[in-house]
């Protein structure tokens, strides 16, 4: 370590933030109470967006399906032709021996 940190290693920093003077920059802001609107009014605002959030939920939730519908047909057919050829492979022995007849 060189002389100057043991000296005061907080000394630049004292120089920086000694230029700034932090009581200008807080300003307490007076509210006028009577001009506030009542808790009914508010908490009423607060239902009211709570409501249009969960409606928008509930369309974009309905989409949704209405987006799986369209796929999930093809998913059932793909299926049921995959069992099909499980089924006809277990039973190939029983009905290939009837063909041969």
């Amino acid at each position: 370590m060189t002389s100057d940190f043991k000296e005061d290693q907080a000394e630049q920093l004292r120089k920086h933030f000694g230029d700034i003077d932090v009581s200008d920059e807080v300003e307490e802001k007076e509210v006028d109470v009577l001009s506030l609107p009542s808790r009914k009014e508010k908490y009423k605002q607060i239902k009211q967006s709570k409501r249009k959030k969960t409606v928008t939920k509930e369309v974009e939730k309905k989409e949704k399906r209405k987006r799986r519908g369209v796929k999930f047909p093809l998913v059932q057919v793909l299926l049921f032709l995959f069992l099909l050829l499980v089924i006809l492979v277990i039973s190939y022995p029983r009905w290939i021996d009837r063909l041969n007849l």
